[in-house]
Protein backbone atom coordinates (compact mmCIF):
# COMPACT_ATOMS: atom_id res chain seq x y z
CA UNK A 1 0.00 0.00 0.00
CA UNK A 2 2.89 2.25 -0.45
CA UNK A 3 0.87 5.36 -1.28
CA UNK A 4 -1.88 4.41 -2.26
CA UNK A 5 -0.85 7.34 -4.21
CA UNK A 6 2.46 5.53 -5.08
CA UNK A 7 1.12 1.77 -4.88
CA UNK A 8 3.42 1.03 -2.63
CA UNK A 9 1.59 -2.24 -1.41
CA UNK A 10 -0.89 -4.94 -1.78
CA UNK A 11 -4.37 -4.71 -4.01
CA UNK A 12 -7.45 -6.54 -4.74
CA UNK A 13 -7.45 -10.43 -5.70
CA UNK A 14 -9.79 -11.67 -8.49
CA UNK A 15 -12.61 -13.57 -7.43
CA UNK A 16 -11.14 -17.33 -6.68
CA UNK A 17 -7.78 -16.14 -4.92
CA UNK A 18 -10.07 -14.03 -2.81
CA UNK A 19 -12.39 -16.42 -1.01
CA UNK A 20 -9.48 -18.81 -0.98
CA UNK A 21 -8.05 -16.00 1.05
CA UNK A 22 -11.43 -15.47 3.23
CA UNK A 23 -11.63 -19.44 3.51
CA UNK A 24 -8.44 -20.03 5.23
CA UNK A 25 -9.22 -16.45 6.89
CA UNK A 26 -6.49 -14.84 5.60
CA UNK A 27 -6.30 -11.22 4.37
CA UNK A 28 -4.70 -12.15 0.74
CA UNK A 29 -2.93 -9.20 -0.89
CA UNK A 30 -1.31 -8.09 -4.18
CA UNK A 31 0.91 -5.59 -5.54
CA UNK A 32 -1.05 -5.64 -9.09
CA UNK A 33 -3.27 -2.64 -8.49
CA UNK A 34 -0.82 -0.28 -6.84
CA UNK A 35 1.46 -0.53 -9.73
CA UNK A 36 -0.41 1.93 -12.22
CA UNK A 37 -0.74 5.27 -12.33
CA UNK A 38 -4.26 6.63 -12.09
CA UNK A 39 -6.58 9.28 -13.24
CA UNK A 40 -7.20 12.33 -10.92
CA UNK A 41 -10.14 11.12 -10.02
CA UNK A 42 -10.11 7.87 -9.61
CA UNK A 43 -10.81 5.82 -6.25
CA UNK A 44 -7.90 4.93 -3.95
CA UNK A 45 -7.07 1.69 -4.57
CA UNK A 46 -6.50 0.91 -0.39
CA UNK A 47 -10.04 1.95 0.13
CA UNK A 48 -11.78 0.20 -2.42
CA UNK A 49 -9.98 -3.03 -1.17
CA UNK A 50 -10.65 -2.21 2.48
CA UNK A 51 -14.67 -2.04 0.98
CA UNK A 52 -14.43 -5.23 -0.66
CA UNK A 53 -14.13 -6.99 2.66
CA UNK A 54 -16.50 -4.90 4.31
CA UNK A 55 -13.83 -2.36 6.24
CA UNK A 56 -13.05 1.25 6.12
CA UNK A 57 -9.65 1.85 4.91
CA UNK A 58 -7.47 4.69 5.01
CA UNK A 59 -4.45 6.35 5.39
CA UNK A 60 -2.72 9.70 5.76
CA UNK A 61 0.59 11.43 4.97
CA UNK A 62 2.51 12.08 7.99
CA UNK A 63 5.42 13.55 6.33
CA UNK A 64 6.96 14.74 3.31
CA UNK A 65 10.49 16.62 2.43
CA UNK A 66 13.76 15.89 1.71
CA UNK A 67 15.29 13.60 4.36
CA UNK A 68 18.71 11.11 4.42
CA UNK A 69 17.60 7.84 3.77
CA UNK A 70 19.65 5.16 4.90
CA UNK A 71 22.90 3.40 3.85
CA UNK A 72 20.33 0.48 1.97
CA UNK A 73 18.36 2.81 0.45
CA UNK A 74 20.76 5.23 -0.91
CA UNK A 75 22.34 2.20 -2.91
CA UNK A 76 19.19 1.07 -3.85
CA UNK A 77 18.36 4.36 -5.07
CA UNK A 78 22.01 4.34 -6.47
CA UNK A 79 22.72 7.53 -5.11
CA UNK A 80 25.97 8.99 -2.79
CA UNK A 81 25.81 7.59 0.82
CA UNK A 82 25.08 10.89 2.92
CA UNK A 83 23.15 12.31 -0.10
CA UNK A 84 19.41 13.61 1.09
CA UNK A 85 16.57 12.14 -1.01
CA UNK A 86 12.93 12.63 -1.30
CA UNK A 87 10.49 11.03 1.10
CA UNK A 88 6.85 10.56 1.47
CA UNK A 89 5.72 8.78 4.51
CA UNK A 90 2.09 7.59 4.65
CA UNK A 91 0.32 5.71 7.93
CA UNK A 92 -1.91 3.05 6.84
CA UNK A 93 -5.30 2.29 8.12
CA UNK A 94 -7.79 -0.29 8.79
CA UNK A 95 -11.39 0.61 10.78
CA UNK A 96 -8.75 3.27 12.32
CA UNK A 97 -6.26 0.75 13.48
CA UNK A 98 -3.05 1.41 11.85
CA UNK A 99 -1.73 -2.03 9.94
CA UNK A 100 0.87 -0.05 7.73
CA UNK A 101 3.95 2.43 7.72
CA UNK A 102 4.92 3.72 3.81
CA UNK A 103 8.11 5.36 3.19
CA UNK A 104 8.05 5.88 -0.64
CA UNK A 105 11.88 7.58 -1.09
CA UNK A 106 12.93 9.84 -4.39
CA UNK A 107 16.04 10.55 -5.38
CA UNK A 108 16.59 14.54 -5.23
CA UNK A 109 17.21 15.21 -8.72
CA UNK A 110 14.29 13.52 -10.05
CA UNK A 111 11.42 14.87 -7.22
CA UNK A 112 13.08 18.38 -5.37
CA UNK A 113 10.86 20.89 -5.67
CA UNK A 114 7.75 18.87 -7.41
CA UNK A 115 4.59 17.54 -5.79
CA UNK A 116 6.78 14.96 -4.27
CA UNK A 117 8.44 16.76 -1.78
CA UNK A 118 5.41 18.47 -0.36
CA UNK A 119 3.76 17.31 2.33
CA UNK A 120 -0.03 17.19 1.32
CA UNK A 121 -1.76 14.91 -0.84
CA UNK A 122 -1.26 14.46 -4.66
CA UNK A 123 -4.40 13.90 -7.10
CA UNK A 124 -4.05 10.63 -8.52
CA UNK A 125 -1.08 9.68 -6.34
CA UNK A 126 2.63 9.65 -6.33
CA UNK A 127 2.56 7.42 -9.53
CA UNK A 128 0.55 10.05 -11.34
CA UNK A 129 3.23 12.51 -10.92
CA UNK A 130 5.92 10.69 -11.72
CA UNK A 131 3.91 10.05 -14.83
CA UNK A 132 3.81 13.37 -15.27
CA UNK A 133 7.69 13.63 -14.81
CA UNK A 134 8.36 11.29 -17.83
CA UNK A 135 8.81 8.31 -15.18
CA UNK A 136 6.90 4.94 -15.74
CA UNK A 137 8.36 1.49 -14.57
CA UNK A 138 9.10 -0.74 -16.95
CA UNK A 139 10.12 -3.34 -13.93
CA UNK A 140 9.66 -3.85 -10.14
CA UNK A 141 11.88 -5.73 -7.92
CA UNK A 142 10.70 -6.26 -4.22
CA UNK A 143 11.82 -8.21 -1.36
CA UNK A 144 9.91 -9.55 1.81
CA UNK A 145 11.40 -9.95 5.43
CA UNK A 146 10.48 -10.40 9.01
CA UNK A 147 11.89 -7.89 11.09
CA UNK A 148 11.69 -6.13 14.62
CA UNK A 149 9.82 -2.62 14.45
CA UNK A 150 12.01 -0.46 14.46
CA UNK A 151 12.14 1.66 17.32
CA UNK A 152 11.42 4.61 15.64
CA UNK A 153 7.89 3.06 14.55
CA UNK A 154 7.09 1.65 17.97
CA UNK A 155 4.39 4.56 18.70
CA UNK A 156 2.58 3.97 15.10
CA UNK A 157 2.75 0.33 14.61
CA UNK A 158 1.53 -2.21 17.49
CA UNK A 159 3.22 -5.26 16.86
CA UNK A 160 7.23 -5.92 17.90
CA UNK A 161 7.58 -7.67 14.74
CA UNK A 162 6.53 -6.52 11.38
CA UNK A 163 6.42 -7.57 7.74
CA UNK A 164 9.01 -5.18 5.60
CA UNK A 165 8.53 -5.23 1.91
CA UNK A 166 10.77 -3.35 -0.18
CA UNK A 167 10.32 -2.30 -3.76
CA UNK A 168 12.45 -0.49 -6.22
CA UNK A 169 11.00 0.38 -9.58
CA UNK A 170 12.96 0.91 -12.32
CA UNK A 171 12.67 2.33 -15.66
CA UNK A 172 12.89 0.63 -19.69
CA UNK A 173 16.73 1.98 -19.00
CA UNK A 174 17.56 -0.02 -15.61
CA UNK A 175 17.16 3.88 -13.48
CA UNK A 176 15.64 3.40 -10.47
CA UNK A 177 13.68 6.15 -9.65
CA UNK A 178 11.26 5.14 -6.58
CA UNK A 179 12.04 2.43 -3.24
CA UNK A 180 9.22 2.11 -0.94
CA UNK A 181 9.58 0.27 2.24
CA UNK A 182 6.61 -0.60 3.60
CA UNK A 183 6.60 -2.10 7.39
CA UNK A 184 3.07 -3.99 7.63
CA UNK A 185 1.61 -5.59 10.65
CA UNK A 186 1.45 -9.98 10.02
CA UNK A 187 -2.42 -9.30 11.29
CA UNK A 188 -4.63 -6.94 9.29
CA UNK A 189 -7.04 -7.62 12.56
CA UNK A 190 -7.26 -10.06 15.69
CA UNK A 191 -6.95 -13.23 14.09
CA UNK A 192 -6.82 -12.11 10.57
CA UNK A 193 -3.61 -12.78 9.46
CA UNK A 194 -2.04 -11.02 5.91
CA UNK A 195 -0.51 -13.09 3.48
CA UNK A 196 1.17 -11.95 0.21
CA UNK A 197 0.05 -13.13 -3.13
CA UNK A 198 2.51 -12.85 -6.35
CA UNK A 199 1.54 -14.18 -9.59
CA UNK A 200 3.89 -14.39 -12.60
CA UNK A 201 3.35 -15.08 -16.40
CA UNK A 202 5.37 -16.71 -19.20
CA UNK A 203 8.49 -14.59 -19.99
CA UNK A 204 9.71 -14.23 -23.58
Amino acid sequence: MSEAESGSAPGPEAASEAESGAASGAWVSSSAAYLAPRDADAPDPWRAEAEQAGRVGGSRLIGAGPQLPSERVARLLRIEPGSAAVLRRRLVTLDDAPVEVSDSWYPLDIAGGTALAEERPIKGGALRALTDLGYVADRHVEEVAVVDTPEAFRSLLPDPVVLELTRVSLTATGVPFEVAVMLMTREMAPGVPRRLRYEFGPRG
